[in-house]
């Protein structure tokens, strides 16, 4: 669950929301891309985001939760020649459709606080690329990095592990982010997960710390444009 959620927050507050990215009507895609034309799902729309540097097309659907729509999408891609692993979990869903020359990632959300799942499928692009830096300072100590960033707003988005607390993570943004010319505007919270946001003229950066039992404690960085 944390890690769905971690995943979720990542796509959400960098943009990929409807009412933030670019909104239409899908049909059907083929080619190595999910067909829609025979599925009962609704909701179609797709953003263009930069993951790790390499360019990537994201689009997002939703489906009643009486759809089985992981068995739905291994029929879909695997009818397109396409090797399928998906991992399911109580809260939905994580997997990777590959061909020789391309792939595609899987996250289906279906907690029970939805009225719908959402199905959300990357398509990267071929070839390798390097992760965009965020324009504050970097956590020392880290490792497993994803930078996330969507190309229409401009909003970036950051997931780190390491071993150090969630206090000792926020102590070190309370001075680094200052000096940078950054102003707390809310402060972190105590407990095992806690939060901050900053702000720098238009731009907002929200810090987020997470304790886990199972691994390395996981940091969620997000710096976009606007306000609160």
């Amino acid at each position: 669950m944390k890690r769905i959620n971690h995943i979720l927050l990542a796509v959400l507050l960098c943009g990929s929301y409807p009412v933030m990215g670019k909104v239409f009507r899908e049909i059907g895609v083929a080619d190595g891309r999910l067909n829609t034309a025979g599925l009962p799902w609704g909701f179609a729309y797709k953003t263009k985001m930069n993951v790790n540097g390499q360019q990537t097309d994201l689009y997002v659907y939703s489906a009643r939760f009486n759809e089985p729509v992981v068995a739905q999408l291994k029929d879909q891609f695997e009818a397109q020649g396409a090797k399928v692993v998906i991992s399911e979990t109580k809260d939905g869903a994580q997997g990777l459709a590959t061909w020789d020359d391309r792939k595609a990632r899987i996250l289906v959300l279906s907690p029970d606080s939805q009225p719908n799942q959402m199905v959300f499928i990357f398509y990267p692009e071929p070839g390798k690329g390097r992760a965009p830096r965020l324009p504050i300072p970097e956590y020392p100590s880290t490792s497993k990095g994803k930078t996330v960033m969507n190309e229409d707003s401009g909003s970036m988005c950051r997931t780190i592990e390491t071993e150090d607390r969630p206090e000792q993570v926020q102590t070190f943004y309370a001075g680094a982010l200052p000096a940078d010319g950054w102003s707390m505007v809310i402060p972190p919270g105590r407990g095992l997960s806690s939060m901050a946001v900053y702000q720098k003229k238009d731009r907002i950066c929200s810090i987020l710390a997470t304790y886990r039992s199972d691994g390395p404690n996981r940091v969620t960085l997000l710096v976009k444009g606007g306000g609160l």
